[in-house]
């Protein structure tokens, strides 16, 4: 029984010395990183005026030492600052000199540090400082790094696509695992020109990009891309069909609204409510019997487009006002009265 306190004892003085140097450790580094913080932020107030003077003055000289990575980082964070709070042209042009000027270096090595975190701020800070000069590095990075996390592949690309990279489309249709949201983050960047050989490299891609890019023409509204759209809307199914609808009705023209009326008995409300949509675009007198047909669909959101459409048309509050007064249809009565009473606010 003896022998066992005492080992008892000897694990416990153990435990308590290891949990004592542990302490001890987490004090020391605490106090490092508060003096580590501390001297970052006397040297941003250091910094801030000069850089601030510079940003209104670029023609002007601006010399500073920033030859420690404490005083780059505290650098960095001081342009940091500015880059959503610059407008013009020529502040935010200054702001990328000073960067390109005291920090390319800096960003080329921590790009292949061992610290994910540092990896993925240098990332950041190279986008939002747009230093298109250290593009080779962003690509060497993509194409030799195999321990690449999700996370960097997608600033990379989105990167890439802000630099206007034109070969980019090799990695987009081959970038694992990205969503929808991650694709069109990417994709919305590019400009026409870059973006139209997506549409032309349309059919290689996977369901998720293409996805992606019927969005992204949706947000545009481009009439250049209805053909496309149309044909993508005529030979696709499920999803690819409904956001190719959903392009279209956000364009609101369409070659033939005739090809369109059979969505009118669509077993998809979704269908329905688009072409609710393109009818209220058109405004042609003969549509609104359509119109008031699918005011009385099941669906709340097609009725609710149905009505928003044949608000927009010159008689249009006259219209619901009848439909108010002289249909069968619970559900038409209720949402004329809506939007009747919207239209009177």
């Amino acid at each position: 029984m003896g022998q066992e306190l005492k080992i008892l004892a000897a694990v416990a003085c153990t435990i308590t010395g290891i949990l004592f140097m542990l302490l001890i450790y987490l004090v020391i580094r605490k106090y490092r990183e508060n003096s580590r913080q501390q001297k970052i932020k006397k040297y941003m107030e250091q910094l801030g005026p000069k850089v601030f003077f510079y940003i209104q003055n670029p023609n002007s000289s601006f010399i500073i030492r920033i030859n420690t990575p404490l005083k780059k980082t505290a650098f960095e964070m001081v342009l940091g600052k500015y880059v959503d709070m610059l407008e013009g042209e020529k502040e935010k042009g200054a702001l990328k000199n000073l960067a390109l000027t005291y920090l390319k270096d800096f960003y080329q090595e921590r790009l292949y540090s061992r610290n994910w975190s540092i990896r993925m701020n240098t990332l950041y800070y190279i986008e939002d400082f747009y230093l298109i000069e250290l593009q080779e590095d962003i690509i060497k990075l993509m194409e030799n790094s195999p321990k690449k996390s999700k996370e960097e592949k997608i600033q990379i690309l989105r990167i890439l696509s802000s630099f206007q990279y034109k070969d980019i489309k090799k990695w987009m249709n081959t970038s694992e695992a990205l969503s929808e949201i991650d694709y069109r983050n990417i994709v919305t960047r590019l400009n026409e020109e870059i973006f139209y050989s997506f549409i032309e490299s349309f059919q290689e891609f996977g369901e998720v990009l293409q996805l992606a890019i019927l969005d992204v023409i949706s947000i545009k509204k481009d009439l250049d891309y209805l053909p496309f759209l149309e044909e993508v809307f005529q030979q696709a199914q499920g999803e690819l069909r409904l956001r190719a609808l959903k392009a279209i009705a956000s364009i609101g023209v369409v070659q033939d609204i005739n090809s369109y009326m059979l969505l009118a008995e669509s077993e998809q409300w979704q269908e329905r409510m688009m072409l609710a949509k393109l009818l209220g675009s058109k405004q042609n007198e003969s549509h609104l019997s359509v119109l008031k047909k699918l005011l009385q669909d099941p669906t709340w959101w097609v009725r609710s487009q149905s009505a928003d459409s044949i608000s927009r048309y010159k008689n249009g509050q006259a219209v619901l006002n009848d439909v108010l007064e002289h249909s069968n249809d619970s559900y038409a009565k209720d949402m004329a009265w809506e939007w009747i009473n919207k239209g009177a606010k």
